[in-house]
């Protein structure tokens, strides 16, 4: 058993991400929010594309005089292309295009109407109020460079100008599992030694969250289901990229998956990891016909594999869903309770970071157990607790890793 640090894993795994190259797609705008942009975005046309109003008013053209005939009325999206004569206007709405006679837009709070005769009652200089086209942009300029990530904002700067077809990164194919006979689904009949299977519906949520694609599958610890299921593991882990398992890999009778990973013709790069919670750990390679699969085996306890998800699939999905920082954000704060853990190993503590009189304060979770389950409705970062560090007084300073946003 081959047991590395935190950093030690992660290196190995970036060095088996090397080689990787991700796939190219082209989308449409309603599939592509949130993805990441495999290739500079550009103007199709000069944004705005043609002169237009920035509000209600009257085209004219240069004006030597106060009167003018109202010979047109247009709105947004009609255009009039007819002859329009000194001392005539046409009437138009916000974002209309201004005919190509006029040179000048009167608001339409400077002027007085009677019938088909404006007066203009103010002063404006010949050439004011008309938005120039490819004010903002000109064809072919770069609005989202490659490798942002697609917000709703971007995506309605590509689509007003002109893109239809998004170049994204392809998403990250996961195969996820999770682990252990004691695991029923919700609905069906729990006997006494029996649980729910929570790490379902949090892994499979947050691996779509980072961008992952994923098909999920159960496997039993049952020595006589062992055949059938390296099977079915192989069979659908056949064109995936990643690889997420949880439980099973500790050092029980009934711990199979790295059997499982073996029989796939995995590579281990390590069998467990020097922190707490989440020591029970299990990184692989598979590489067959040109293709690599990176495997993440992960315990089974909700709290231990929360972290390690979070250490160490999370970089994973977001280089190899294209994104160019993978890492999360750090804070320095202090802490709102003490925690009383020793620290043998680099520990990482669950907990909810807050903001209290503009201060940051990292509260942490009151159970701090691998099998902790409760305070995962909750958490919003990880405390780092560097080895050797004795426990740690409220006040104290630390520093978190910020996992979502503080409301």
């Amino acid at each position: 058993m081959e047991i590395v640090t935190i950093t030690e894993a992660r290196r190995r795994l970036d060095g088996a991400l090397s080689s990787y190259e991700a796939n190219i797609e082209y989308v449409t705008p309603a599939r592509a929010l949130g993805r990441i942009t495999a290739k500079a975005i550009t103007a199709v046309h000069d944004y705005p594309p043609y002169r237009k109003s920035p509000f209600d008013g009257y085209a004219i053209c240069s004006h030597s005089g106060n009167a003018y005939e109202v010979i047109a009325t247009i709105g947004a999206g009609i255009i009039y292309d007819g002859p329009i004569a000194a001392g005539q206007a046409v009437r138009l709405m916000t974002g209309c295009a201004v005919p190509d006679d006029c040179d000048t837009v009167i608001p339409q709070e400077y002027v007085e109407r009677r019938g088909n005769r404006i007066e203009v009652t103010e002063a404006i200089p010949p050439g004011s109020n008309i938005i120039p086209k490819g004010e903002e942009c000109r064809t072919g300029a770069v609005i989202i460079p490659a490798g942002t990530k697609l917000t709703a904002g971007a995506l309605s700067v590509a689509v007003g100008m002109g893109n239809d077809r998004i170049p994204v990164y392809a998403r990250t194919k996961v195969l996820f599992l999770t682990s252990g006979r004691e695991l029923v689904m919700p609905g069906e009949l729990r006997h006494e030694g029996q649980i729910y299977n929570s790490n379902a519906y949090l892994f499979k949520p947050l691996l779509e969250q980072y961008g992952g694609e994923v098909t999920f599958y159960h496997v039993s610890d049952g020595p006589e289901q062992l055949e059938a299921e390296i099977a079915a593991v192989r069979r659908l882990a056949r064109d995936k990229d990643l690889i997420v398992s949880t439980g099973g890999v500790s050092v029980g009778l009934y711990d199979t998956m790295p059997q499982i990973y073996a029989a796939l013709g995995a590579t281990p790069l390590y069998d467990r990891i020097t922190m707490r919670p989440g020591s029970a750990s299990y990184g692989g390679v598979i590489k067959t016909n040109g293709h690599q699969t990176l495997i993440l085996g992960l315990s089974g306890n909700p709290s231990a594999s929360f972290n390690a998800f979070h250490l160490l699939a999370v970089p994973i999905l977001r280089r190899l869903n294209g994104e160019r920082n993978s890492d999360f954000p750090h804070v320095t704060c202090h802490l709102g309770d003490a925690i009383h853990k020793k620290n043998p190993v680099d520990r990482f503590v669950q907990g909810r970071l807050t903001y209290e009189q503009g201060q940051p304060v990292f509260t942490p979770n009151t159970t701090l157990t691998s099998s902790a389950l409760l305070g995962l409705a909750h958490t919003n970062a990880l405390a780092y607790i560097k080895k050797g560090t004795p426990p740690l007084p409220k006040g104290a300073p630390i520093e978190i890793m910020l996992l979502k946003a503080v409301p």
